[in-house]
């Protein structure tokens, strides 16, 4: 069937060398499925190699790693899915022979792993279909509905940075979210599933509104530089258990061992260009304060699908924006103007 259709699919070539172009399908290996794409997100990351503000990606190749799709044919020796199956992929896959691999560490730290949606051998899903092997997907309930299920990948970030990486939330914790972009406020949703106080904190106007709108306790504009002592006022000057960095930027990376209490904790989740940020060590040594990076754990990513399916929040509440593949210069020129929407979504 494969090898009688074609289809429209972004092509990023290069730094703002974005085309929408028809290609052939590619024809399953025995291990492979052919996904209709149903949606896809728009990632900050995609946008970023588009502007070459990243080094990120192998061009040219189709992005788009957050997704979900309809199975349309399966190859001969795939047993577990079958036509007409929805379903998701993780985005890195492992070697499953490389020392980090051997130690049972999670994909994402394999040492030649594949990440799909970054290069041409491992094509993304902004595209009308999509042909992957078969083991880095996952079914979606019937409860999650495509554009649910396309979030998958942003909520599993933000639910890994609270619930691995964070060590948890409790009703009784303030949470701290530093950058009220779609992760932001992803994992704002996810502290709020469980009843945390959250205090959002972003420059930009819009996205403070939309995290107000969406169930933050409080939302702070830390350009003014009152941060520290508004986050205080609302912690009853003990800081926040746990603060999120979402941002990436320099100033909020410093000010979170400010804002952070005694014994709290810090996830750094938000990535930008290489920074070398100033910290204040003393007080990382002094509060005895926990810092850690995120980048996800691919152990988690069935468990996040298992979150969604239990519709505690309606994460889709984040798409501001939707798009067909037609228009697909304008989702990405909207994405590059920061604090004018929250999650894009091409609809194939």
């Amino acid at each position: 069937m494969a090898d009688d259709l074609t289809m429209k699919a972004v092509l990023l070539r290069d730094v703002d060398d974005l085309e929408l172009v028809d290609l052939p399908v590619t024809e399953p290996g025995v291990s492979d499925v052919v996904v209709q794409v149903k949606a896809c997100g728009l990632c900050a990351t995609d946008v970023n190699m588009w502007l070459g503000t990243n080094t990120e990606g192998s061009f040219p190749f189709i992005p788009g790693h957050e997704w979900s799709g309809e199975i349309v044919e399966v190859g001969r020796d795939v047993d577990e899915f079958s036509i007409g199956d929805r379903v998701v992929g993780e985005v890195a896959i492992a070697c499953n022979a490389c020392a980090n691999c051997n130690d049972g560490m999670p994909a994402e730290t394999c040492t030649n792993a594949r990440f799909y949606g970054f290069a041409p051998e491992t094509p993304g899903c902004m595209a009308e279909y999509h042909t992957t092997p078969a083991s880095r997907l996952l079914k979606i309930p019937d409860n999650v509905s495509n554009e649910a299920a396309a979030l998958l990948e942003p909520v599993w970030v933000g639910y890994a940075s609270i619930w691995v990486f964070g060590g948890g939330v409790r009703p009784d914790d303030s949470v701290v979210i530093l950058g009220c972009g779609p992760i932001g406020l992803l994992a704002m949703l996810s502290a709020k599933a469980v009843g945390a106080t959250v205090i959002a904190a972003d420059p930009q106007p819009y996205r403070r509104q939309q995290a107000i709108s969406l169930g933050a306790d409080v939302a702070i504009d830390p350009s003014t530089g009152g941060l520290e002592d508004e986050v205080m006022q609302h912690t009853g000057g003990r800081g926040a258990s746990l603060v999120l960095e979402c941002s990436g930027s320099d100033s909020a990376r410093s000010a979170a061992v400010d804002i952070v209490a005694n014994k709290g904790r810090i996830v750094l989740v938000g990535i930008n260009a290489k920074q070398n940020v100033t910290l204040d060590l003393n007080k990382v040594i002094e509060k005895g304060i926990a810092i850690v990076g995120s980048q996800g754990d691919s152990f988690y990513f069935a468990r996040t699908l298992t979150f969604l399916s239990r519709q505690l929040v309606d994460f889709t509440q984040v798409i501001s924006h939707r798009f067909s593949l037609d228009q697909v210069t304008d989702a990405f020129k909207l994405g590059a103007r920061r604090g004018e929407s929250m999650k894009i979504m091409l609809i194939p």
